[in-house]
């Protein structure tokens, strides 16, 4: 046995040095930015969100530009909803919008939807200044222990779906399918959806593993339901609690920060224009990290920044580019490595230059709670040679610091390391004129 594992540790597989060339379309840099939204759960007053302040403190932090929660509404208990909606005002005014979830389970919403209803949380949005921006439905039905939940949820998004069409304030506000959690049985029970949702929802945790892990079974089990409706993340993280003792998926939140930053550049990849990481802030103290469910959050219980909220805050702030809209100019570039798992995406900014995300889509921790352990992923070089020499080139690693890394000029090709965390590439083909003078007319 010590022999083999010996063997096992010798051995290290090598991959020849290959280059692609790429001629590609740049995505607006400021699409990566409005696909980043967040969980919260708003009206759990005895959890961390309890501080309103402390809340919107957070997501200035993080800039973030869209929230998902529960869009609850209770006809007989216009307290509680005035109460919901007050919360939800006080964040919106950051200029968040939201997707709500609209879910028969609890009985939070009336059963069928109707217009009426509807129309009562528009009004109720309106008055407290939220801008909503999707419903969705019912939040992983299957596995509340409802023997009855694929009858339920057919009939309740169908509900939801012509409500919010037939209402002139909702008519233009996309729906969201209902998410699933089960066995892939259930999306194969429940059926298709495509005529009662204007996206797919997957909830693809990867558990301990790189953001992608589940992607393609994700994708597979949803087009059972969705067909081929564009797809929403809205559910993705990782807890934190690696003392747990339940046998769950933890990691450290070293681990946890690497995976965040790259999850976004991979939904973009797979084609998901919108991912909520969850969640915000972890809702209960923990001090042992023993409760899987209270450490999800970007945040700890004491608004701390773990991370994860570090780099997502940073890659907003480094490809922010939201005033007016970008003419994508098609680059021919090309890349080599000999490691297969380096990832990319190329984006571009209204002034013309163009940022290449660049990060090695690999497992950063093996192993669950006190047994697990991070897997040092060594740094892989990376030619990028572009079509002519690109007067300034800089990177940026955001996973620390939106600072300069490297700066190069008049070059042609550079070599970067590339991280298991996103690495930013800046890079502009035509010097800016140096001799402009006005001209009189």
């Amino acid at each position: 046995m010590l022999l083999f594992l010996s063997a096992l540790v010798l051995y290290i597989p090598t991959f020849a040095q290959t280059t692609a060339t790429f001629r590609e379309v740049p995505k607006p840099a400021d699409s990566l930015v409005d696909s980043i939204g967040v969980n919260t759960h708003m009206t759990y007053g005895t959890t961390a969100y309890g501080n309103v302040t402390a809340v919107k403190q957070m997501l200035s932090t993080l800039r973030v530009r869209h929230v998902r929660d529960g869009g609850k509404y209770y006809p007989i208990d216009s307290n509680y909803n005035d109460y919901e909606f007050g919360a939800y005002g006080a964040i919106a005014s950051l200029g968040i919008g939201f997707d709500l979830i609209l879910d028969y389970n609890g009985g939070g919403v009336p059963r069928p939807m109707t217009p009426d209803v509807m129309s009562a949380l528009q009004t109720l949005a309106a008055k407290n200044g939220v801008t909503v921006e999707s419903y969705e439905g019912p939040n992983e039905p299957d596995m509340g222990g409802n023997p009855n939940w694929v009858t339920d949820t057919r009939s309740f998004m169908q509900s939801v779906y012509s409500s919010a069409k037939a209402n002139p304030s909702t008519s233009a506000i996309p729906v969201i399918g209902n998410s699933l959690a089960g066995p892939p049985i259930d999306w194969v029970l429940l059926g298709d959806m495509s005529a009662f949702e204007d996206y797919g929802n997957v909830h693809p945790y990867a558990n301990t593993q790189y953001p992608s892990f589940t992607f393609a079974t994700a994708l597979a089990n949803q087009t059972k339901v969705s067909g081929s409706r564009t797809i929403y993340v809205t559910e993705a993280g990782w807890s934190n609690g690696t003392n747990a003792k339940d046998n769950s998926p933890n990691v450290s939140e070293d681990a946890a920060g690497r995976y965040l930053g790259r999850l976004f550049l991979e939904t973009l990849l797979h084609g998901w224009p919108r991912t909520y990481a969850y969640e915000l802030v972890d809702e209960q103290a923990d001090p042992g990290l023993t409760d899987t469910q209270r450490h999800f959050g970007l945040f700890r219980n004491d608004y701390s920044a773990k991370p994860a909220a570090t780099v997502i805050a940073n890659m907003i702030a480094l490809m922010s580019d939201k005033r007016g809209s970008v003419r994508p100019s098609t680059v021919s570039y090309s890349l080599g490595t000999a490691s297969p798992v380096v990832h990319h995406l190329l984006f571009q900014k209204q002034d013309g230059s163009y940022w290449l995300a660049l990060w090695q889509e690999v497992s950063c921790w093996s192993g669950l709670n006190g047994r697990g352990v991070p897997v040092i992923n060594p740094e892989v070089a990376v030619k990028l040679t572009l079509p002519n020499a690109g007067p300034s080139i800089t990177t940026y690693r955001p996973h620390d610091s939106t600072a300069v890394v490297q700066s190069f000029r008049n070059q042609q090709t550079i070599t970067v390391m590339v991280p298991d965390h996103p690495l930013l590439v800046r890079f502009s083909l035509v010097a800016a004129p140096t001799n402009l003078r006005a001209r009189v007319q």
